[in-house]
Formats: structure tokens, sequence, C-alpha cells
């Protein structure tokens, strides 16, 4: 079978000015693809940084909140004995200006 060296140029003629350009697009896409997935592991970075960071916010919320529980005692008990004073100071003062002298 004869070999149509002919054809075969016209083919290479065609193709060859093409190759560059898909190389050049081989070459783009893979450059393309290596910053996707380093896009990917920056967001999965970023993603750990920010589940880190809410998870240190929650426990000091969590803090927080307990020694906000805490005060409120202190202050619910503050003010009972506040209130037990004034009433004990209100008797004493009932007790010297209104008992009457001897």
């Amino acid at each position: 079978m004869p070999v149509p060296w002919k054809l075969i140029g016209a083919l290479l003629r065609f193709v060859a000015p093409t190759v560059p350009e898909i190389i050049a697009t081989v070459k783009a896409l893979k450059k393309e693809q290596q910053r996707e997935k380093t896009q990917v592991d920056d967001t999965a970075l970023r993603l750990q940084e920010l589940e880190r960071r809410i998870a240190a916010q929650l426990q000091l919320i969590e803090q927080l909140t307990n020694q906000i529980v805490t005060l409120e005692k202190a202050l619910a008990w503050t003010t009972w004995a506040a209130l037990f004073a004034l009433v004990l100071a209100l008797i004493a003062l009932g007790v010297v200006f209104l008992m009457p002298t001897r």
C-alpha cells in the first residue's frame, strides 16, 4: 500500500501551527487547576482558623455568662443585706427619736 505523502504533508501543514497553541492551552489549564487547588486549600485553612476562633469566642462567652450569673447572685445577696441594714437603721432611728425621754 503506498503512503500518501502529499496528504500527510497537507495535514501536517494544517495541524503543525496549532500544536504550540494546544501545548500552551494544556499548560494554562494545568496552572489553573493548580491555582484552584491552592485556593481550595487556602479556603480550607481559613475555615479551620475561623472554626478555631469561633470555638474560642464561644468558650469566652460561656465564661462571661457564668461570671454574670455569679455577679447577679452576689448583687441579690448584697441587695437583701442592704435592705436589712436599712430596716435596722430605721428601727434604730425610730427608737432614738421617737422614744420619750426620761
